[in-house]
């Protein structure tokens, strides 16, 4: 088991090179998730809030785990209550019943998030303010301030280059627009880049679906947390290869489109804007940041009923 566990991970490595052109002589490779591959189950979060952290109702953990989840599921503004409201339906789906499925496929180790955000607005026009989210997270993907130096420097932004990789599919897409709101759908991911002192935070997200369109680079207030938000254009997600559009519509598909991109260059651009637009007050660094949490699935979704299917979803650091 070992073997074919390092003979993966190789190939892994190998595949990264021959795609990204990372020279990996001396350097090592650590994935910062825990249970990559979703095996674990999910503890389902609250709608509500407590002093700003969302409060766990519940952990939906899978029969043959014997582990506690790693992943978290957010349902912001979503409708009825994944956890309260749940409908027993079969040992790997977690489902309201009416707006949102979470469903994990133990043959792939993929999971499916359906969002119908039509359920949730009720026939009414979308609006900005309040649009339902659906997110698998996970955060704080380690406690930073008790690892030894050698650890800090695995997640820390400064001497690492950093490539995320995954796997996904649009399984299924209804238009049930209204004219009148928001007819939006974003999948994105984003990575929690937090000051090492505790004190700053951006969000770093990567575009993986608008059925708008392809998007550009993003940089910006987020009016809810205050916090600044920087998010990859579809270009920079995927470059040449294919994505869940085309001729600007929504492609159904049973083949997954893969993503491997380097996040490095990035998540150096966010430090120079952030230092250009005087964002924190001082001049920051590279090294004043680690990544510690990550989310990924719907967070901006108008009147739509979306699947998107993911899976060999991951990060790897890769220190020099």
């Amino acid at each position: 088991m070992l073997n074919k566990i390092i003979s993966v991970f190789f190939m892994l490595l190998l595949t990264l090179s021959s795609a990204l052109g990372i020279p990996l002589d001396g350097l090592e490779g650590r994935s910062l998730f825990t249970d990559a591959d979703f095996s674990d189950g999910f503890t389902v979060l609250s709608q509500e809030t407590e002093n700003g952290n969302a409060v766990a109702l519940g952990e939906f953990a899978f029969a043959d785990s014997e582990n506690v989840p790693a992943w978290m599921i957010a349902q912001w503004n979503a409708g009825d209550c994944l956890w309260n409201d749940r409908i027993e339906s079969d040992a790997y789906t977690l489902t309201d019943g009416t707006s949102k499925w979470v469903t994990y496929n133990k043959d792939e180790n993929s999971v499916a998030l359906r969002l119908n955000a039509a359920a949730v607005y009720n026939g009414q026009p979308a609006g900005y303010e309040n649009w339902p989210h659906l997110l698998l997270e996970q955060s704080p993907l380690v406690d930073y301030a008790a690892l030894d130096e050698s650890e800090k420097a695995v997640y820390n932004l400064d001497n690492n280059r950093f490539v995320l990789d995954l796997k996904l599919r649009l399984a299924d897409f209804k238009d049930t627009t209204n004219t009148d709101g928001v007819n939006a759908v974003q999948f994105l991911s984003y990575f929690y880049l937090k000051d090492t002192d505790g004190h700053n935070f951006i969000w770093f997200g990567v575009d993986l679906f608008d059925n708008r369109g392809h998007n550009d680079t993003y940089w910006a207030v987020d009016t809810v947390s205050g916090n600044m938000i920087y998010t990859l254009s579809t270009k920079d997600t995927y470059g040449t290869m294919r994505t869940l559009l085309s001729g600007g519509q929504p492609v159904l598909s049973d083949e997954w489109t893969t993503v491997r991109v380097d996040l490095t260059p990035h998540l150096a651009e966010v430090i120079d804007r952030a230092n250009e637009d005087n964002v924190f007050g001082e001049e920051v660094s590279l090294s004043d940041f680690y990544i510690g949490g990550t989310n990924i699935g719907f967070e901006i979704h108008g009147n739509y009923d979306c699947t998107v299917e993911i899976k060999d979803f991951n990060l790897t650091s890769y220190h020099r």
